[in-house]
């Protein structure tokens, strides 16, 4: 940007331990099954470390493992509550589940065939996030949201609109090793003689030190198709300014999830935010650059861990179609044309882990060896956008059985 200066609002450092970073794939509501498989790859590591299982108060949070949480689409909603909002795993889970409910099950189809231009209420996801944000940027004891990370997190329960002041709580530092066994905290967000509620606004921007930092990738509207993605961070970006200054939390997950088949698009400040083809679902490459190139250059990637939200079988049809699509045409075959790209989206994301396999990593100078890959086999029935979102349990449960034994412990 032309005449763009900045002072940088948080410092950073090119020094200190092997970096670990979490991509997430996007691909509907099978994000699920990242969560069941990043909780099980934590818990063993946690075993691994410790030499028994965490007991009910130690929480499995990412945000205290992971140096850079990323994602696109839904996998972009769950890094932001797993980064920003610094949510256990068993916390993300019951979020998720009842958001996805509320959006993704009350679909604009009727037999399977829509009856408008999206498919989702770009309304209901704005609602589903706002409430999970407002619910999240409660208690300070949590490391959540703190009256310096963007404006006044904490409201007067009987008033919202009028700001109070708080404590600042100690910044709370990763450590260096990967879990850090959490005291019991007494959450006030679910009494019902609480007196705060959290910011449904807050900002995407975190200026604390030590926290860990989130992003996800968005696309302008009118992106030509081999255009890129960019990326919406909750961090002070070495390279480049932010695409908006003043972005929430509630429209960075709105920007990530905004594709011309799910959502409509979305205005943040001067830029309107929609995936018409540019977009990938894998953002691997983007987010290994992001973190070797751009914020920490020089430093070594110790663990960089992609999870995917399902696979076909293979030798299974990548063509099949639905019932109707041989006859459609107009809006209701376009629709179908974008289907097809949009499936076609998702298994492009094993072709870019090959890529990643076969170049990428080696050019950013990461051993083949600190790359993790996760991505179970889904039923070629199971293979759309809008399943059940529970059904991941089904099918990861088999592969996490025999997977998970070759993989090196996020020690």
């Amino acid at each position: 940007m032309e005449g763009y200066t900045t002072t940088l609002r948080r410092k950073d450092t090119t020094k200190g331990p092997p970096l670990r970073i979490l991509s997430l794939d996007g691909g509907g509501v099978r994000g699920f099954s990242m969560l069941v498989l990043l909780e099980a790859l934590m818990h063993r590591s946690f075993v691994e470390i410790y030499g028994r299982p965490p007991r009910p108060d130690e929480k499995l949070k990412p945000c205290d493992c992971f140096d850079l949480i990323s994602g696109v689409g839904t996998g972009g909603l769950i890094a932001l509550m797993l980064g920003r909002l610094r949510l256990d795993l068993e916390t993300c889970k019951n979020v998720y589940v009842r958001m996805t409910r509320k959006v993704f099950e009350t679909d604009k189809t009727i037999a399977g065939i829509p009856y408008k231009h999206t498919l989702f209420k770009a309304s209901k996801l704005e609602e589903a996030i706002r409430e999970c944000v407002r619910e999240h940027t409660v208690s300070e004891e949590e490391g959540n949201d703190g009256t310096k990370a963007g404006g006044h997190e904490f409201q007067n329960l009987m008033s919202p609109t009028s700001a109070v002041e708080f404590p600042q709580r100690a910044a709370s530092v990763r450590s260096n090793a990967s879990f850090i066994p959490n005291s019991p905290v007494q959450s006030l967000r679910n009494s019902i003689h609480g007196v705060r509620w959290g910011n449904p606004d807050a900002s995407l921007y975190d200026g604390r030190e030590n926290r860990t930092k989130t992003a996800v990738t968005a696309v302008f509207k009118g992106t030509p198709k081999n255009g890129h993605s960019i990326l919406l961070r909750s961090y002070d970006s070495r390279k480049e300014p932010p695409p908006e200054f003043n972005c929430t939390i509630w429209q960075a997950g709105r920007a990530t999830c905004a594709t011309g088949l799910a959502f409509k698009p979305i205005a943040i400040g001067n830029s309107v935010f929609v995936d018409e083809g540019a977009g990938k679902y894998n953002p691997s490459p983007q987010i290994l650059d992001e973190a070797a190139v751009n914020e920490w250059p020089g430093r070594d990637i110790g663990v960089f861990v992609s999870i995917g939200t399902g696979k076909r079988p293979a030798g299974t049809n990548n063509r099949q179609s639905e019932w109707y699509e041989s006859f459609l045409g107009g809006t209701m075959g376009n629709f179908a044309e974008a289907r097809r790209r949009l499936i076609s989206k998702i298994e492009n994301c094993e072709e870019i882990h090959q890529q990643m396999l076969n170049s990428h990593l080696q050019k950013r100078g990461v051993p083949l060896e600190n790359y993790c890959r996760l991505n179970v086999e889904v039923g070629v029935g199971d293979f759309g956008m809008n399943e059940n979102v529970l059904s991941p349990h089904y099918y990861c449960t088999d592969w996490l059985t025999t997977s998970l034994g070759g993989i090196d412990y996020l020690t």
